[in-house]
């Protein structure tokens, strides 16, 4: 099998050859064509021709189609800082007050040329690359309005102003829905949400306020024919008995998550991938570590239908040959059964 064919198998819940490697590398493929972080962001192209490179030197089987967080933010307002080596950040917020949320008008594509810009990297990796699906990133509600508002404030107004924060988490994924649409247009198969801070929310409020917008957002997908992923950072242990129901295929789970649990908890209603610690498992190690940290992963999920990789995104200059690990790891499990 080639990477297409591995992961449209495995989505469509047929046995694949080898485990899907769907390993967030993140900045690591600059590390195959020397661009610095603010190239990496700033230029859609060189971006996707490193993810390229990567994808087949490191045996993923997709084309990361993603660099920030910011892009949509960006479109809304948000002053965005590009240091040449760290990835963006939010300068100054959008909006001071959530009560100015009635000012923010909804953003289409067309209104943020960043965010067309991973539109058209994905056309161009679609038309480049014969064997790997580009896997192309949306930034999930919470994360945006986190970075239109702040975190904290957004947190605080979560409380305080929770009809004016869906407000902005409305209007937020409208900018998501037309975002499917085009990407649709130029033939995507796949993508992936990004919503870290939705997992900073209490269970009852994701259920309340998250869960539908998501549910909307892979509905979206689903009905685009667009193979859908969510991945939300942190200990969200008490989030994936609800988030599971969100219509995502495969839900990444990051390292202060027990697997085992979790995937007793979602009890197959979506595929969980993870989660070894992206920085004590394949950072701060050796090769071997990061292969037997995968493979103990997947000895504690015997009879679960799973995926194994690195729980968050890798920093930037994480040793290629950790990286590389992963894959022997899959392939050997994969093997378990033959």
């Amino acid at each position: 099998m080639n990477a297409k064919e591995r992961l449209d198998t495995f989505y469509s819940g047929g046995k694949t050859d080898i485990l899907p490697n769907l390993t967030i590398v993140g900045s690591v493929v600059t590390q195959y064509t020397g661009i610095n972080l603010e190239v990496y962001s700033k230029d859609a192209r060189k971006m996707a021709d490193s993810a390229i490179e990567a994808a087949h030197d490191l045996s993923l089987d997709f084309v990361q189609i993603a660099s920030d967080l910011c892009r949509e933010a960006e479109g809304y307002g948000s002053e965005i800082l590009f240091p040449e080596h760290q990835l963006p950040t939010v300068k100054k917020p959008a909006i001071d007050d959530i009560h100015k949320v009635s000012d923010l008008n909804v953003r289409k594509v067309s209104d943020i040329p960043r965010l067309g810009e991973l539109v058209d990297a994905t056309e161009y990796v679609l038309k480049k690359e014969p064997e790997i699906y580009p896997m192309t990133l949306a930034v999930g509600p919470m994360s945006v309005a986190g970075n239109v508002r702040g975190v904290s404030e957004i947190m605080i107004d979560s409380v305080k102003e929770p009809e004016a924060v869906d407000e902005l988490l409305e209007k937020i994924t409208e900018t998501t829905l037309d975002y499917i649409h085009e990407l649709a247009a130029v033939g995507a198969k796949y993508m992936y949400v990004a919503d870290p801070t939705a997992s900073l929310m209490g269970p009852a409020y994701y259920r309340k306020h998250i869960l539908p917008l998501h549910k909307k957002i892979f509905q979206a997908m689903k009905d685009n024919g667009i193979g859908a992923r969510l991945h939300m950072c942190g200990n969200t242990q008490k989030i994936l008995p609800i988030s599971c129901e969100c219509g995502a295929a495969v839900i990444d789970v990051d390292c202060q998550t027990d697997f085992v649990q979790a995937l007793k908890d979602v009890d197959g209603r979506a595929v969980l991938n993870g989660n070894i610690n992206p920085v004590a498992d394949v950072y701060e190690c050796d090769a071997q570590h990061t292969k037997q940290a995968i493979l103990d992963v997947a000895e504690k999920s015997k009879g679960y239908r799973a995926m194994f990789m690195p729980g968050c995104e890798l920093p930037t200059d994480t040793k290629l040959e950790n990286v590389k690990a992963i894959h022997e790891a899959l392939a050997e499990i994969s093997g378990w059964e033959n």
